[in-house]
């Protein structure tokens, strides 16, 4: 009887476990929409209880804190635009795709560039805010310099130091973030796209626009 009875408490336990998880990630998923938004401190535990009809008590089992939470979605977040990134390097392309190919990872998850959205955490939680700069800083934008630099060894890119790049790039995307929600999703994603185009074309040499417009002539094609 003793055996069962075990047998019974893995069971139950086994089955917590997965729900635990399901739960998890479906906190992870509300959490990444609510705060690519709105921003993390318009993220208050009752809404998130009650869009997947929990109790507040469920999630604080889970996750001791918010900022548990949050740094969780965040980390997840880098490691993707990490991966993609190298995927990005790897892929037999040009430059020029390249870059367009980091436009939509940067699109998806702007706000790991986005210095306003990243001072803000700063101020409700500076560790974690610390965190995801260190990640950011030390392992994916050394990446998108590595394309920077083989985008000139290529002739493809100008001279513009990487510096300047990175910060016009990010203060001209993250206004146009910033007003997300003024626009619908595909006036939002056009708008993105555009400006990206325009902020690409002026880092082109010659030989770099070329190949920006034979993209543009097959994607038409297509």
């Amino acid at each position: 009887m003793l055996v069962n009875d075990n047998k019974h408490n893995l069971m139950d336990k086994a089955t917590k476990n997965i729900l635990n998880k399901e739960i998890e990630w479906k906190l992870i998923n509300l959490i990444d929409t609510i705060y690519s938004a709105e921003g993390f401190q318009k993220i208050p535990m009752k809404k998130l209880a009650k869009e997947l009809r929990i109790s507040k008590k469920t999630i604080y089992r889970i996750f001791t804190s918010k900022a548990e939470l949050v740094k969780r979605v965040l980390v997840e977040k880098l490691r993707y635009a990490y991966t993609t990134i190298v995927a990005v390097i790897q892929a037999k392309t040009n430059i020029v795709e390249k870059f367009i190919e980091l436009s939509n990872m940067i699109q998806e998850h702007f706000v790991l560039f986005n210095e306003e959205s990243l001072k803000l955490l700063a101020h409700y939680h500076p560790n974690l805010a610390e965190e995801i700069f260190k990640f950011r800083n030390e392992r994916v934008i050394p990446l998108v310099k590595l394309l920077l630099r083989v985008g000139r060894k290529k002739k493809i890119i100008s001279d513009t130091p990487d510096e300047i790049i990175i910060k016009v790039f990010t203060t001209s995307l993250g206004s146009i973030a910033q007003m997300k929600n003024k626009f619908d999703k595909a006036s939002y994603q056009k708008t993105f796209e555009a400006a990206f185009e325009m902020l690409l074309t002026g880092i082109l040499t010659k030989k770099g626009k070329q190949l920006l417009i034979n993209k543009r002539i097959n994607n038409e094609n297509n």
